[in-house]
């Protein structure tokens, strides 16, 4: 299933790889992006859009660094854009 590139991307809930700081910051970026944020833009310009895409790309890289097979939600999410 191809995903529609006009809806917003899902925050990956899988953590392997996200060490507590880095979860920290990420929240608090997203909670004032979320505030303090430009208007609402396009799915491929919005700043919390890119910052879930990283984290999805984030724990990708780990599960390939590990040699194991990553969720289907963390592929899909690394791979929109």
């Amino acid at each position: 299933m191809t995903p529609n590139p006009d809806t917003p991307l899902p925050i990956v809930t899988d953590t392997t790889g996200l060490t507590r700081g880095y979860r920290v910051r990420w929240r608090l970026q997203y909670l004032g992006f979320s505030i303090f944020g430009p208007a609402d833009q396009r799915i491929e310009n919005s700043p919390k859009e890119r910052l879930k895409l990283e984290r999805a790309r984030k724990v990708l890289r780990t599960y390939e660094e590990l040699g194991q097979p990553a969720p289907d939600e963390v592929v899909e999410t690394a791979r929109r854009f």
